[in-house]
């Protein structure tokens, strides 16, 4: 019985230490993924304002340390709710849900519209807009870039998505993305309808060629910047009026 016992309490004692051998690893390296994660998203947020984080194909520039530094330095977040006011909100705080997620009840919009603010050397201002939205399998993040005259896009970077490899999931690509300097959201303060369309269609300052073979997932680009747009040029029109 003795001999029995002491196995018994050699493999709890065992158990026990192995768990906390594995917590303790786990929270190291879930410390060091958060970290990795926000990184990365300060980079896109980063390279969304013309920041040469990564080269041609695709490698960093940029250590960590750095792009922390110029991020703190140059950029400023700021917080609207849905019908386009300035909130006191700080963009950590907000959850995905938060800025994501869509109520009908109130007409699809969402709960708050976090952008950035980014300094350039030569002291002008951009702005980077959060849009998001269904596409065809998931539901598609990025910012997108604004010049100073609150109207013109600077570039875009989808962060998030997890659409069809080869054909929604083409909007990660620079050959998509690129296509978005350049063009319009408003003019004279009134939001044009950006429009993204099929590669054979012809194209205006506010629209730009989807993925080929992305019909659904050009369709739910096309209707989410335009919603969110809405709601960032309420307090655009305002900020302009006030000279800001």
């Amino acid at each position: 019985m003795g001999k029995e016992l002491k196995t018994i309490l050699f493999a709890t004692i065992v158990c026990v230490v192995c768990s906390l051998l594995l917590a303790g690893s786990y929270s190291a390296l879930k410390g060091r993924q958060d970290a990795n994660k926000a990184v990365d998203f300060k980079s896109k947020v980063l390279q969304v304002f013309g920041v040469q984080v990564r080269d041609a194909k695709g490698h960093r520039l940029m250590s960590d340390q750095e792009v922390t530094d110029l991020f703190a330095k140059r950029v400023v977040g700021h917080v609207l709710d849905f019908d386009g006011k300035m909130t006191d909100k700080r963009v950590e705080d907000l959850s995905p849900e938060q800025i994501n997620a869509r109520d009908r009840s109130r007409g699809g919009l969402k709960a708050f519209y976090p952008y950035y603010e980014f300094t350039t050397d030569d002291g002008h201002k951009l702005y980077a807009i959060h849009v998001s939205g269904m596409g065809l399998w998931s539901v598609c993040k990025a910012y997108l870039a604004l010049q100073d005259d609150f109207s013109t896009i600077a570039g875009v970077a989808f962060y998030e998505h997890a659409e069809t490899p080869g054909l929604g999931g083409e909007i990660e690509k620079p050959a998509f993305q690129d296509q978005f300097k350049g063009k319009r959201l408003a003019k004279e303060g009134v939001a044009t309808y950006f429009r993204v369309l099929r590669p054979s269609e012809g194209l205006d300052d506010s629209a730009v060629h989807g993925p080929s073979g992305a019909t659904m997932t050009s369709k739910g680009i096309t209707a989410f910047v335009n919603s969110d747009f809405s709601v960032y040029n309420k307090y655009f029109t305002t900020l302009k009026q006030q000279g800001g």
